[in-house]
């Protein structure tokens, strides 16, 4: 999408600590002939870009730093003079649940909201405006929104499925929820069962959408 935006005179740098994700971003670039991208492998807080950007971009990264301010505080040192900064991210503690309820669905849900709260991180999303005022942007714009679907072709299931997935084996060393409590391979095709015998309405978690200029 931010390659689209710029078009075939901008660049894209695209930096992300998991091989795997930037793979599947390469394979994506090349089924939709989007050439103007560049690749990096590495940590945020340890990459210098060496020139300033037009725009900084972050989806659902922040809650899973140990620093986020710090992180911000990099992204307004990159930006050239009136850089737009564009983050998204969660916020577990404001919740809303199924309907009629779907006792594994929300289950699912409680873990999150548990897991990432005792990093600090469960409320990132409703951070960001005081986060990004702290490091010197100016007025940012805020929105509040989160998708809500059900039935049995929705692609939520798999969605929260791999959600979970990358965080079970730490939720649960951590103590947020039995190793044995849920299947992993099963669990998108058990929550797709639980919803669409309901005929549930299912919500997506809470996210936080901020952009901001460089003043």
């Amino acid at each position: 999408m931010a390659a689209r935006l710029v078009g075939r005179h901008g660049t894209v740098t695209a930096i992300d600590i998991d091989q795997a994700a930037l793979a599947t971003a390469a394979d994506r670039a090349r089924e939709q002939a989007v050439g103007n991208l560049q690749f990096v492998q590495g940590s945020i807080d340890q990459y210098e870009p060496g020139r300033a950007f037009d725009a900084v971009i972050g989806r659902h990264i922040l809650i899973h730093l140990r620093d986020p301010l710090a992180i911000l505080s990099k992204a307004y040192e990159y930006l050239s003079p009136a850089g737009v900064a564009v983050f998204q991210e969660y916020d577990f503690t404001t919740v809303h649940l199924a309907y009629p309820p779907c006792p594994m669905g929300d289950r699912l849900m409680a873990v999150f909201r548990d897991f990432f709260g005792a990093t600090g991180g469960g409320n990132i999303g409703t951070q960001l405006l005081h986060l990004l005022l702290e490091v010197g942007f100016r007025a940012p714009d805020c929105r509040v929104e989160y998708p809500m679907d059900g039935g049995p072709d929705s692609p939520f299931y798999e969605w929260i499925a791999e959600s979970f997935r990358s965080i079970a084996q730490r939720a649960a060393a951590a103590g947020f929820v039995k190793e044995s409590e849920f299947d992993l391979d099963a669990l998108a095709q058990q929550l797709r069962r639980e919803a669409a015998s309901r005929n549930a309405s299912v919500p997506g978690p809470t996210m936080v959408g901020c952009f901001a200029r460089k003043s």
